[in-house]
């Protein structure tokens, strides 16, 4: 390995979605504070949706960066106005040289030790993934009266009614309770560190490059729409052999800044689902299929996938899915399933 750490940073963001921070472009304070880090023998991989229209200095960053687009053969939905982030994910995995992957969001931010106290983890046989805090305005953000006007999750979110939205985030966090990842308080009760269960595999998220490739990526059935994919890497790692590796300590935290949602030039929100993602991971974990994108599903899964869409929890009311899942967004999905060899892939790169 030519590094040991590869940080893969997805992004389709414009440039300045940072709520209350309008001239703070958002690869600045994340890029800024890698610059910052103590352990220096890592590289960045930004696989970008906008990477031809991008408007940032890399040429200045001091440590090594790969300024990448989502890859031909792993954009199918993007060309489509819908979510993509498994392509994206294995894009940054095609183009990653490191032994080690951390897996990043935009709009973040970074204690300096941050790679320091995950490669220390990893030398002791574990992955250290990071929980979260928000921040809004420079501060950290609250669920008060301001973060109900402008909180990414308060005013964004898709649930279509804004008092079940402030009643759910409400329960969340409690009345000006901080907005923070929500497995916080669990590992606190834990005595500050634990080890997390595979489904608990998400957002800032560390891996190694082998368990990558042995597992062939994210599962390129997720795209299309946008929820549990890296959830279901997590599950198919633990059923591949990789248990019992996922540390989270209260300690180890990263702070990510409010911002708007992503353009709908590029990402459409007015597009109903096409099928329910929990139903592809239920899949996957009945099948003990932990190696993705290598075979079609049959006619028999997808119609488990179906079925399963159409009933709760999956379906939250009646017609929330595209035509039932039957109609031409259902077919072109089931007709277009993803296969390939990531590590045959790399030695195109």
């Amino acid at each position: 390995m030519l590094v040991d750490i590869s940080v893969i940073l997805p992004t389709a963001r414009e440039n300045f979605p940072i709520i209350e921070e309008p001239e703070l472009h958002m690869l600045e304070i994340t890029i800024n504070s890698l610059m910052k880090q103590t352990f220096t023998d890592f590289e960045m991989i930004v696989v970008d949706a906008l990477h031809d229209t991008r408007e940032f200095p890399f040429d200045k960053v001091t440590f090594p960066v790969k300024h990448v687009p989502v890859n031909p053969n792993h954009r199918f939905w993007l060309e489509r106005k819908r979510w993509n982030v498994c392509g994206a994910l294995n894009t940054g995995i095609l183009n990653a040289e490191g032994e080690l992957i951390v897996r990043i969001d935009d709009c973040s931010e970074f204690e300096k030790t941050f790679l320091e106290d995950i490669w220390k983890v990893y030398e002791n046989g574990l992955w250290l993934q990071a929980m979260h805090i928000r921040f809004l305005g420079g501060k950290p953000a609250r669920f008060d009266a301001k973060y109900r006007e402008k909180g990414y999750e308060a005013k964004y979110s898709i649930t279509s009614e804004p008092k079940d939205r402030f009643n759910m985030l409400k329960k969340m966090y409690g009345e000006d309770g901080i907005i923070r990842d929500t497995r916080y308080p669990i590992v606190v009760e834990s005595g500050g560190k634990m080890i997390a269960p595979y489904q608990w595999m998400y957002g800032y998220s560390v891996f190694t490059l082998e368990a990558a490739l042995k597992t062939n990526g994210f599962d390129e059935l997720f795209d299309g729409d946008k929820s549990q994919e890296d959830q279901d890497f997590g599950s198919r790692l633990e059923l591949a052999g990789y248990k019992d590796l996922l540390l989270l300590d209260v300690d180890h935290q990263v702070i990510e800044h409010e911002h708007i949602p992503i353009s709908e030039e590029l990402i459409s929100r007015d597009q109903k689902p096409i099928k329910c993602n929990y139903a592809i991971f239920l899949l996957n974990r009945r099948k003990r299929r932990w190696r993705a994108n290598s075979d079609n599903l049959t006619k028999e899964d997808l119609e488990y996938i179906r079925l399963e869409s159409l009933k709760p929890p999956c379906s939250p009311k009646p017609d929330f899915y595209d035509e039932n899942c039957e109609g031409e967004l259902w077919k072109l999905w089931a007709s277009n399933q993803p296969i390939f060899d990531l590590r045959e892939e790399r030695l195109d790169i």
